[in-house]
């Protein structure tokens, strides 16, 4: 390989390497100012490479030219080797670079590759060197310009690493003010938890509560009900009262007139078509009008009892069909007898419930809803059916 050759790779790997280090360190940087000059050295790039893909179609018109470029060329590698000597001293500053480059050595090996590719075509390039000259003296000031904004980028970085510091600080202050924080919320909890306990309990027991305030509704309600009910009962028991002093003082004036009419019957009782009797020695029972009897009272199974007021008078013993007629005062009672049976059938009150009672008889005297009684409340008049046994045990003597 020719001496020109040799350089020329030397100032193809020395461009390369510009390009990779200023790419290496707007990499290294990471902020946004470096990151938008790699880009635009990039585009530098692009179009450089669009420029060496243009100027393939003037090679073969400077290949004429490339020897009066070797003096040119001469001179430009005393400027390269002052450019070496100049990027020596920047290995101090590249040396910063090397944790970054170890990142990139994938891009860089990719690059290697292109540029491997490239220097095949550079050696059709002999007669682009000035160009290339042109174009590395522009590539100069972009990397002036790149190591301006480096510095700028530095600077940035150093005041972000003191403001990284302080975040640091204040960090470390928040994460004690989280601690904190922490152990305040925890204890929140513990007391959320508590206050969520409590609040269930209070839960069940307000649900109790309204249950019981239900229940205590529907008695309310039931007692109102209760009440209304007793309210319309007394109403209705105010009218039957009224009524019934109305009727208490009917009744009043009609005992009054019965007393009278009792006074009278006291002296004038007597059975139609039965003379009086005189036997009797009970002083409660008094004796009553009896008829000549056919058959032997001792024959009698049924008696009737009668009762005028307060006066009972002699059993009457029921020994044959027949009838008998009351008269006391003005009033006036029909009362028909069998053997087993007695029946009001006739009287002159005025209602004749006593005549509605019905018969008597041994067999359901027991059973009927006034017993064995039959009873005239306005002629006051009470008739019993009585069997000699019942008679006997009332301490009643009979003849």
């Amino acid at each position: 390989m020719s001496p020109i050759a040799a350089r020329k790779k030397t100032i193809i790997w020395m461009i390369a390497a510009i390009v990779l280090a200023v790419s290496s360190i707007a990499l290294g940087a990471g902020l946004i100012v470096s990151h938008n000059s790699l880009t635009d050295t990039r585009n530098q790039l692009t179009d450089t490479q669009s420029a060496l893909s243009s100027t393939q179609s003037t090679l073969a018109d400077t290949e004429n030219s490339l020897s009066a470029a070797k003096d040119t060329l001469a001179s430009t590698e005393a400027t390269l080797a002052e450019t070496q000597t100049a990027l020596n001293s920047r290995d101090t500053t590249l040396a910063s670079t090397k944790d970054t480059l170890m990142i990139t050595q994938t891009k860089l090996a990719a690059v290697k590759d292109t540029l491997s590719t490239t220097q095949n075509e550079l050696d059709t390039l002999k007669a682009s060197l000035p160009a290339k000259e042109y174009e590395l003296e522009n590539t100069k000031e972009a990397l002036a310009a790149t190591e301006a904004e480096l510095a700028v980028t530095q600077n940035t970085l150093t005041a972000a690493q003191t403001e990284l510091s302080d975040t640091k600080t204040s960090l470390s202050t928040t994460e004690t003010e989280l601690t904190a924080t922490k152990d305040s919320l925890a204890a929140a909890t513990t007391e959320l938890s508590d206050t969520k306990t409590a609040l269930t309990a209070t839960e069940a027991e307000l649900t109790t509560t309204k249950d019981s305030l239900t229940a205590k509704e529907s008695e309310l309600a039931a007692t109102k009900d209760t009440l209304t009910a007793a309210t319309t009962e007394l109403e209705a028991t105010k009218a039957t009262l009224a009524a019934t002093e109305a009727e208490l003082t009917t009744t009043q004036e009609t005992l009054a007139d019965a007393q009278a009419i009792l006074a009278a019957s006291n002296e004038s009782l007597s059975f139609a078509k039965l003379n009086p009797a005189t036997r009797g020695t009970d002083p409660g029972i008094a004796p009553s009008p009896m008829a000549s009897a056919v058959r032997d009272p001792s024959e009698a199974v049924a008696f009737l009892l009668v009762t005028v007021g307060t006066k009972t008078y002699e059993p009457i013993p029921l020994l044959e069909d027949g009838y008998y007629r009351l008269i006391h005062g003005v009033c006036v009672n029909i009362i028909h007898v069998t053997e087993t049976s007695i029946e009001m059938t006739d009287a002159s009150c005025a209602d004749h419930d006593c005549i509605a009672q019905g018969i008597v008889t041994l067999e359901n005297k027991d059973t009927r809803e006034g017993g064995s009684y039959i009873i005239c409340q306005q002629n006051f008049v009470t008739l019993r059916l009585c069997t000699r046994a019942e008679l006997e045990a009332e301490g009643i003597v009979l003849q």
